[in-house]
């Protein structure tokens, strides 16, 4: 397969070059979840996601290969921080498990998840030709944008939810979302792509005011204390 270093064949260079700014806030989105999760001993990301995610990269950084150097390049720096976001998970996953069940299984869970999420992906891509796995990336950004939600809500204090990373997934999202319509010339046959892309934005935005929720809810009583002070 040829390589360029951004353009690929059929789509402008300012397309290219959006897909590496979106690409890049993702990587800004992980490092600030792994940061956030070795600070509060836990994981960022909900856990099914972390085996769509980890199992996804695996194929489409390895596997099938992105036709442009830099891209290419990021999906491997993805790989590599999914990687310890993987980590995070199997390190400090079983004790923030609120179900005995799972807590007790909680290795097998993990794996029977990823190898489920392998195969189930590698059978999508050859099912619907799903070459560089843009469809199926939506789709687990879909499914990861509604457990933020869940996960919001099933977190005592927020622990490991980051403010900054879901700006960063919002807009590395948004970025890629809006540049792929600009390429889009039967809105219809693309109608399921223009659901994902608004229904991710729809469950960001929740998510990112439901954060700051947390943020003004957390900072309300300090500044209470500090007016009968005064």
């Amino acid at each position: 397969m040829p390589y360029t270093l951004i353009q690929v064949s059929g789509v402008p260079i300012w397309l290219g070059i959006a897909n590496i700014v979106g690409d890049v806030l993702w990587i800004v989105a992980y490092w600030l979840i792994i940061r956030e999760g070795f600070k509060q001993r836990t994981y960022g990301i909900p856990m099914l996601c972390i085996g769509l995610n980890f199992t996804w990269e695996l194929l489409y950084a390895i596997n099938f290969p992105f036709p442009s150097t830099i891209i290419e390049m990021l999906r491997w720096a993805w790989l590599i921080l999914d990687a310890v976001i993987v980590y995070q998970l199997l390190r400090f996953g079983r004790d923030v498990q609120p179900i005995p069940l799972i807590r007790r299984y909680f290795l097998p869970i993990c794996l029977a998840m990823f190898a489920s999420a392998f195969i189930g992906q590698l059978a999508f891509h050859y099912t619907f030709k799903d070459s560089y796995g843009a469809t199926d990336a939506y789709m687990i950004n879909l499914v990861m944008s509604m457990l933020f939600v869940f996960m919001y809500f099933g977190r005592r204090a927020g622990a490991g939810l980051s403010v900054g990373a879901a700006w960063a997934k919002m807009l590395g999202t948004g970025i890629l979302s809006l540049g792929s319509c600009f390429m889009i010339k039967d809105w219809l046959k693309a109608s399921f792509m223009l659901y994902l892309f608004i229904t991710i934005f729809v469950f960001d935005v929740i998510y990112i005011a439901l954060l700051y929720r947390a943020r003004a809810a957390a900072s309300k009583p300090a500044s209470d204390s500090m007016l009968v002070a005064a």
